[in-house]
């Protein structure tokens, strides 16, 4: 049977735990703000950001229990004014997980999920012990999904499945990647994809991403070749005059015996395959 990879080789990676799972959601929706594919699904996310928060922290909350899925996250030094980095109606969430402790504490800044191959020896592998603990895990309520337009989220699902299931079908993929906006440019995404990469590669698998722009540099920069460019182009029918329009880059990377180490430059929010 293989071995997981040692933690403490990438500094500040670890597996997520549940209980993350209030901070991953309040990362995820600050880090994602800014990504194109969450202002074209998410339009009412100023009017519902309780349901942003449900729709990752039941997502994750689903990975971390999951044994064909990782989730790794990052951690850096408190910064108490990261607020000011965080659009106004996720502060006013009852489910926001502002970071909080004492000034040099830990907390989690960056989050990344992986979809395993199948048949992938690391399968059951990467669960938290305490993954299984239901008295650590909330009950949630089910999520009305009210911040997001469904005629969008139909064409950007219709527009991108095609391609994925040409190059990402039976791969491993990098599935999600975010780091909160008040810790970018210091090395948290480029560390994830670089601890990613490090275990296809021990794996001797190729890894597949489909990322929007911002995500497509740092992925481009760990090794992976485009293989197919989406143009998503669909106004939501709710008084919308304008429609917006969403790249999405579908790549794949093959492994390779120089697995990518960390770095700190033109680190951002990424969003492979977040919604």
């Amino acid at each position: 049977m293989a071995s997981v990879p040692s933690m403490s080789t990438l500094e500040g990676v670890r597996l997520a735990t549940p209980q993350d799972l209030a901070r991953i959601a309040t990362v995820a929706a600050a880090g994602f703000f800014h990504s194109p594919t969450f202002h074209y699904q998410r339009v009412h996310y100023a009017a519902y950001p309780d349901d942003t928060l449900l729709s990752y922290w039941t997502e994750y909350e689903r990975a971390i229990k999951d044994g064909t899925s990782v989730v790794l996250v990052t951690e850096d030094t408190l910064n108490e004014m990261e607020g000011a980095d965080v659009y106004p109606a996720l502060r006013e969430a009852a489910a926001y997980a502002p970071g909080a402790g004492t000034l040099g504490s830990k907390i989690v800044v960056g989050v990344a999920s992986i979809d395993l191959k199948p048949g992938s020896s690391y399968i059951g592998l990467f669960q938290p012990p305490s993954s299984t603990d239901q008295t650590e895990l909330r009950t949630l309520p089910a999520n009305p999904k009210r911040d997001l337009c469904e005629e969008r989220v139909h064409a950007y699902n219709e527009a991108t499945t095609p391609a994925k299931a040409r190059y990402l079908h039976g791969q491993m993929k990098l599935s999600t990647l975010a780091v909160h906006p008040a810790y970018w440019r210091r090395g948290h995404a480029t560390r994830l994809v670089g601890y990613i990469t490090r275990l296809a590669d021990l794996e001797g698998v190729s890894l597949g991403i489909s990322a929007v722009p911002q995500g497509a540099i740092i992925a481009a920069r760990a090794g992976f070749e485009e293989r197919e460019l989406v143009r998503v182009k669909r106004a939501c029918a709710r008084k919308e005059t304008k429609a917006a329009e969403v790249e999405l880059w579908v790549a794949v990377r093959r492994p390779s015996g120089t697995p990518v180490s960390g770095g700190s430059s033109g680190d951002s929010a990424m969003s492979p395959e977040s919604q």
